[in-house]
């Protein structure tokens, strides 16, 4: 308990410690809210005191909810979605989900067709290059209900608030670290207590690790994690810069660039990454990797998440699991730390959603009540609500180490990473680019900086036409 109480302790300082920036500027669908004062919409109207949606009409609200995720995530929401309607009997709340590969264009497509779920998953680095397309999700700033005010306000600022309301609700709060399985790395020296572990340390112990079995690699990647945190990672840390400028210019230096995709490109060499020959099989579900599954890859980098991901956490013949969370390689004499903290993923009512109210009440049962909470468990990592932290670190609810990580996290953070830097073209470009690096299809690391210089511009130029 006193454990609990320090993590809490030190949660709450570190928020403080991160402050918070100015809201970005977007446009989004205004939806009246029902619990904003002096603010009645048509069917609040049509209702007396302390009537639920659909009482007075004496009809079913139905609403469509879609997301992503492992069968872990979706079993979760269902019993979320369950408690739910058993305490609410005129909302149904019908589910869409998926892997997710299979969500994003799905997502797109339906939302610009106007066919969108009414409560709907959104990854933060969707977020900008949506909000620039239109007005498609409804404006929560108004539902009090939702605890929006008691959420972490670096979380709300940055990545939810705009400057015409309030329209994303976070699931948790993700920070930057890596999954390590403690046990099999000791053998080759390994000490999960020394927290200053840098590139250069991981690349010594791959080494040790790949010589002792040539079927073993110390990390279990794909290219769009080698993208993000690997060669990203590595550039935010060597130059302090955003990859790309607001005004879509490249914000770092050719040589630069070609020194962080070298760290991709010795760690595919020397061993440390699995021959993307056998690891391309597992494009964007990487822990399915027979060779992680077995113990023959023992680190993942990645967000906080990872660490709660049951997917990713490895049970052994008794159940526990084999892996804990530990911290992100730093650069000795960084320009700054390369920790990204940011939602674990964004909830957003539709624009279009007929009963906004109903909707907003669901999202305030599952992001903003203790029971919500506790069947949600570290489905989305940890809380976005101080208080809802305290309560799941009470009932033994999250996952220290990924409690731990967040705290750290929010103590040395980086920068915000802007629109141009998260923009979904240019990681799909950055996932294409370490595909070549793996396949050894640049003669040099220039070279592949090159191209992706000339492509950022080519998708920087196309989006100024569109």
């Amino acid at each position: 308990m006193r454990k609990h109480k320090r993590l809490i302790a030190a949660f709450m300082a570190a928020g403080m410690l991160a402050g918070s920036l100015a809201g970005c500027s977007g446009s989004g669908k205004t939806a009246e809210p029902t619990t904003a004062a002096g603010a009645e919409n048509t069917t609040a109207a049509a209702q007396t005191e302390g009537e639920k949606p659909g009482e007075a009409s004496g009809e079913t609200v139905t609403l469509r909810m879609s997301w992503w995720g492992g069968d872990s995530r979706h079993e979760r929401i269902l019993a979320v979605i369950d408690a739910f309607q058993k305490a609410n009997p005129d909302i149904v709340i019908e589910p869409e989900y998926s892997a997710f590969a299979d969500y994003r264009d799905k997502f797109t497509m339906q939302l610009t067709s106007g066919a969108a779920a009414d409560i709907m998953a959104v990854d933060q680095p969707w977020v900008s290059s949506i909000m620039a397309q239109g007005d498609f999700f409804a404006d929560l700033s108004g539902y009090a209900d939702l605890g929006l005010d008691d959420m972490d306000a670096y979380i709300i600022d940055n990545f939810c608030k705009f400057d015409n309301g309030t329209f994303f609700v976070p699931a948790g709060v993700n920070g930057m670290g890596s999954l390590v399985d403690t046990e099999k790395l000791a053998e080759y020296g390994f000490d999960p207590a020394d927290k200053t572990f840098t590139w250069d340390d991981l690349i010594a112990l791959g080494e040790k690790v790949h010589a002792a079995d040539s079927s073993q690699y110390l990390c279990c990647v794909d290219s769009k994690q080698a993208a993000l945190y690997y060669a990203r990672v590595y550039l935010r840390q060597l130059t302090g810069k955003q990859f790309i400028n607001d005004d879509g210019t490249v914000g770092v230096t050719r040589e630069e660039l070609a020194e962080a995709l070298g760290l991709v490109n010795t760690l595919f060499e020397k061993g440390i990454f699995q021959p993307i020959e056998e690891a391309g099989i597992y494009e964007n579900s990487m822990t399915q990797n027979p060779t992680w599954l077995n113990r023959q890859m023992f680190m993942i980098l990645g967000r906080t998440s990872v660490m709660t991901d049951a997917s990713a956490r490895r049970a052994d013949e008794s159940g526990n699991y084999t892996t804990s969370g530990y911290v992100l390689p730093q650069m000795e004499n960084s320009k700054e730390s390369g920790i990204e903290v940011r939602p674990t993923t964004l909830f957003a009512v539709n624009g279009k959603c007929e009963n906004p109210e109903a909707a907003a009440k669901f999202l305030s049962f599952m992001f903003n009540s203790e029971e919500g909470a506790e069947l949600l468990k570290d489905t989305y990592s940890v809380p976005a609500r101080e208080s809802l932290r305290a309560f799941c670190e009470e009932k033994a609810l999250l996952d220290e180490s990924a409690m731990e990580n967040v705290v750290y996290s929010l103590e040395n953070s980086g920068n915000v990473v802007n629109a141009w830097s998260n923009n979904s073209e240019v990681e799909a470009m950055m996932t294409e680019i370490m595909q070549k690096i793996a396949y050894k299809q640049y003669g040099s690391m220039e070279e592949a900086a090159d191209e992706v210089i000339s492509r950022i511009d080519q998708i920087v130029a196309s989006s100024a036409q569109s």
